[in-house]
């Protein structure tokens, strides 16, 4: 079976940038719901646009099991950050800790398996595996952060303060605090 942008499909990563005009309301309300969900607007427009193209595409296609295994991955990691932050658990490591935690979930590793590994195993596969962990990394470090209310920690130079991990599924993250 062929579809409209079949060739794009196999590159989960060179994304495109869609502008559309919508109501003010839908705006406002789509905000409002975001921020209830603990997401930017982005990540629940990206979201809402996954979850068509899951719901309606080819269920033999690669790109609807990937971005299912992502949104698995996602609604885990954000679940529990809230859990973490509840039970006191949040400190300048929490994308990390997260992490960590949400990789002792057996459902969690398989879903982020099956949302970064492409079907062979050639070495052009795995230069696209690491282009699609660190876009499903970083992501998973900003709904982190949104969910739980934190800001990125900044450096006495300004910038924005990160840190390595070398035992996680995530290379390096950034430090976050919570406003007080």
């Amino acid at each position: 079976m062929t579809y409209a942008g079949a060739a794009n499909a196999e590159k989960p990563n060179n994304a495109d940038t869609i502008n559309f005009s919508v109501d003010p309301g839908v705006r406002s309300y789509l905000s409002s719901a975001a921020k209830a969900q603990g997401l930017d607007l982005s990540h629940l427009m990206q979201k809402v646009v996954e979850a068509y193209v899951i719901e309606t595409g080819p269920k033999e296609m690669e790109l609807v099991h990937r971005l299912a295994a992502k949104r698995t991955v996602i609604d885990m990691a954000q679940k529990n950050a809230l859990d973490l932050d509840a039970s006191g658990g949040f400190d300048a490591h929490f994308i990390l800790n997260v992490i960590k935690a949400s990789a002792t979930d057996p459902v969690f590793v398989e879903a982020y398996d099956g949302a970064t590994r492409p079907k062979d195993d050639s070495k052009q596969s795995e230069a696209r595996s690491r282009r699609i962990r660190i876009a499903l990394n970083q992501q998973l470090g900003r709904v982190i952060k949104r969910t739980v209310g934190a800001k990125s920690m900044r450096n006495e130079n300004g910038a924005i303060a990160r840190a390595s991990a070398t035992d996680a599924l995530i290379g390096t993250y950034t430090l976050l605090t919570k406003p007080t």
